[in-house]
């Protein structure tokens, strides 16, 4: 009977191991997670600002290729 309950307590002993190594790496993961999810945010914002900097450019650049094509026109109607 002392063996088995010595086998008990070592099993018990073992699972409690476990237990704590399982929440250490739960905690491990929770702190990459919510680092992982602060970069993600801080890219999305990054994109958000770079997706309104080339929407800028092209509609810059746009309104210089209407202008540009308007000029082209007048010259031609006036035999340039």
């Amino acid at each position: 009977m002392t063996e088995k309950m010595q086998m008990l307590e070592e099993r018990v002993s073992q699972v409690l191991q476990k237990l704590d190594s399982l929440k250490q790496e739960n905690s491990a993961l929770n702190t990459e997670n919510k680092s992982l999810k602060d970069d993600l945010s801080r890219l999305r914002q990054e994109f958000d600002r770079f997706q309104v900097q080339h929407n800028d450019q092209a509609e810059a650049v746009k309104s210089k290729l209407v202008l540009l094509i308007g000029r082209i026109e007048e010259l031609e109607k006036i035999g340039l």
